[in-house]
């Protein structure tokens, strides 16, 4: 990856709807370049997908996993991302070891995402907040 790349990225990162044709004018290349660049770095695994930042209604919460010692935290974080209504799971440091962002319409969905992931092996303890505001950085 070098810097034209990164650049690609950042602008998609702060709109992923951006036509290539204002992206490359933004960057001083061809829109050609810019749609050849984004295809490589897709089918690289680089760039995952495209995603919109929405507010909504819905019940939203960071529910936060802890496991067992000798557990496989990709397992867990697997099975969570399966999950509808689980729209992002990290692995992370410190007291828990995972952390999933919920998105659903009701409280009863929340908890049945929850209790699903309490009743799997070597889930030690969960904890929920629930997102009360949201505020989207630019990226």
């Amino acid at each position: 990856m070098d810097d034209l790349d990164e650049n690609i990225i950042d602008v998609l990162k702060k709109d992923s709807r951006r036509p290539f044709v204002e992206i490359a004018e933004q960057l001083q290349v061809s829109e050609g370049t810019i749609r050849s660049r984004v295809r490589r770095l897709t089918d690289d695994g680089v760039i995952k997908g495209f995603t919109i930042k929405t507010s909504s209604r819905n019940v939203k919460a960071m529910v936060e996993i802890r496991v067992d010692v000798n557990t496989n935290t990709e397992d867990v974080a697997d099975f969570l991302s399966n999950r509808e209504g689980v729209t992002e799971v990290y692995e992370v440091t410190g007291d828990q070891d995972i952390i999933a962002i919920v998105d659903v319409e009701t409280s009863q969905q929340l908890n049945d995402i929850i209790e699903s992931v309490r009743r799997q092996d070597n889930i030690l303890s969960t904890r929920t907040r629930l997102i009360l505001k949201e505020h989207f950085g630019v990226g």
